[in-house]
């Protein structure tokens, strides 16, 4: 059996995916893998239709690093989990929070080519409610986002991601 698929839909499923198995408290290294995949087609893709348009770009401008540079720090830990060619019997420290990032990322160059699913929306929300350092605190779609989801600041890192899942059910339960 075959199934056709194109790029766009691919990243989506596999970012759909990797937020779900992250509210569920999936295995790291397997949300980390979906969510680096995810975030690269959608950056490639998103540099393929408008050259620096992409949040991986943005990123790399802002850092003042080369692209390959930021490409070698972003997907250090990816191409660890992908590759063993060279260096078999190596080991890699990995900071998971690095997935949250690169599924929030994912999600803003997802709604730059195509709408976003619901999955993505929710986690959208939950990432700028338990990050608000990242966004100003009075701009009226951050406070909206916080609101949506109050008091998870103050729980636990485990607690707001179990909020996180409770929230992802409520929104998009069918």
């Amino acid at each position: 059996m075959t199934a056709t698929v194109t790029k766009l839909e691919v990243a989506s499923r596999q970012l759909d995916t990797a937020i779900r198995l992250f509210f569920q408290g999936g295995d790291a290294v397997s949300i980390h893998t979906l969510a680096a995949a995810a975030f690269n087609v959608f950056a490639d893709m998103a540099e393929h239709r408008k050259v620096g348009i992409s949040w991986r770009a943005r990123v790399c401008d802002d850092s003042g690093l080369s692209k390959k540079e930021l490409k070698n720090i972003f997907y250090a830990e990816w191409n660890f989990f992908k590759h063993a060619d060279r260096d078999p019997d190596a080991t890699f420290q990995f900071n998971k929070l690095v997935s949250e990032d690169f599924m929030f990322m994912a999600v803003l160059d997802c709604g730059d080519l195509q709408p976003t699913t619901c999955p993505m929306q929710a986690f959208q929300i939950w990432y700028i409610a338990t990050h608000p350092e990242h966004f100003p605190g009075d701009e009226p779609i951050f406070v909206a986002a916080r609101q949506a989801l109050p008091g998870v600041l103050q729980l636990e890192r485990s607690v707001q991601i179990q909020r996180g899942a409770v929230f992802l059910e409520q929104c998009c339960a069918k």
